[in-house]
């Protein structure tokens, strides 16, 4: 089996905590589709590139692991908000913050969140 490419887009400060390996988690809601590039999709050994928001600035990132959470707590109590979080280490404060984002409080209460492990960084 090939290895499968995923385009994602980043906001600035994720993107550049990736960037600056302060940040090897990507957290993604489990919306429970599989469109073609949907994150339901992605296996160890895939690539995501993520595009940061407003810019052309890319990244090139390999998939070391995809682990499905029940709750964003579970997650970063297992995975540690320092992988995972680029806006704070605080465990209230990160719940907050990523289930503010679109629709992704009721998603993950729904489906769960996915902790994607990212490695071979690189800008492209």
């Amino acid at each position: 089996m090939s290895n499968k490419t995923f385009f994602k887009n980043l906001n600035e400060r994720p993107f550049n905590a990736i960037v600056n390996r302060q940040k090897t988690i990507e957290i993604r809601a489990n919306k429970n589709i599989f469109s073609e590039n949907s994150i339901n999709l992605i296996n160890e050994g895939d690539f995501i590139i993520f595009k940061k928001m407003g810019s052309d600035d890319k990244l090139k990132c390999t998939v070391e692991r995809k682990t499905l959470y029940r709750t964003v707590r579970d997650l970063l109590e297992t995975e540690g908000t320092q992988p995972a979080l680029s806006s704070t280490n605080n465990i209230e404060e990160g719940i907050k913050s990523i289930e503010s984002i679109g629709n992704y409080k009721e998603l993950i209460a729904k489906n769960g969140v996915f902790a994607i492990k990212l490695k071979d960084v690189h800008q492209i």
